[in-house]
Parts: structure tokens; sequence; C-alpha cells
């Protein structure tokens, strides 16, 4: 299991970085479109279904961390009550968790609502509000000390 575990890590930590690339860019051209009166292009879609992409791979790659392989969420789920009191424990079983389900649950219901509108303008701003609010969550969620535990920036 040490090995899965490894690589599921790895694999989770690296795709963290897909998606803020990813996010930014998306913001950026939104930003740009709304600004300038822009049409809604593929490039504007294709950002965002990579986000929102990366997103479900990144929450896949968590669930099974959480539930299978992870030693912290496993120590956590023996003594809840006492995995609260451990600041360390408690961001691993509840915060970190809870948070970055609700940022792919806002982000792909940004999706949706962008997919459905028609005019151009609005596509850009509900991209700025939805992925804004989905990619402000998640990084304050990414465990590099922001209000987490730090965890290496890089996983070689």
């Amino acid at each position: 299991m040490t090995t899965l575990y490894t690589i599921s890590l790895y694999l989770h930590s690296w795709n963290r970085w897909l998606i803020i690339i990813v996010g930014i860019l998306s913001l950026v051209f939104a930003l740009k479109g709304s600004i300038n009166k822009h049409p809604y292009t593929k490039s504007d879609r294709y950002l965002s279904l990579t986000f929102i992409g990366s997103l479900h791979i990144q929450l896949l790659l968590g669930l099974f961390l959480y539930f299978i392989a992870s030693p912290y969420t496993t120590q956590a789920m023996q003594n809840f009550g006492a995995a609260m009191k451990d600041s360390t424990l408690r961001y691993w079983a509840v915060e970190h968790s809870t948070l970055n389900v609700i940022a792919v649950i806002i982000a792909q219901i940004g999706s949706v609502l962008i997919k459905r509108e028609t005019r151009p303008a609005k596509k850009h701003r509900k991209t700025l509000i939805w992925t804004g609010i989905a990619f402000l969550i998640i990084l304050l969620m990414i465990p590099i000390g922001i209000m987490g535990p730090d965890r290496p920036w890089f996983r070689f």
C-alpha cells in the first residue's frame, strides 16, 4: 500500500499545479474577455473544461487518499474525537477535504451555467465569478501553510 499511497500522493500533489496554472489562465482570459468585450471562444471553453477536468481528477485522487491510502485519515478515523483536537489531523480529516469538495461543486455548477449562457459577456462574467470563488477556496486549502500544515511545494 505504501507504493500506491506514494504514487497517488505525487499525482495529487503535481495535479494541483495544473489546477493553479489553468485556473489563473481561465481567470485572466475571462477578465480580458469581459473588459475588452471579446467573444467567448473555444480557447475560453477549453480552459474552463481543463480546469474542471483537472479538478475531477484531483477529487478522485483525493477520495482514494482519504478513504483508502492516507495514514492521516486512517489515524483520524480511529478516534475522530481526538483527531478534532489535533490541528493537523483535523485539517486532513475535515477542512482540506470538505472545502475542496465544495470548491469542485462550485466550479462544476459554474461550468454548467457558463455552458448554458448564450451572451459572451455573461459567459466571461460567470467564469470570473464561479471559477474565482472555487479557485480562492482551492488556494486556501492547498497545504502550503496558508490555512493548513506546511507541505512541500514540489514532490520528487
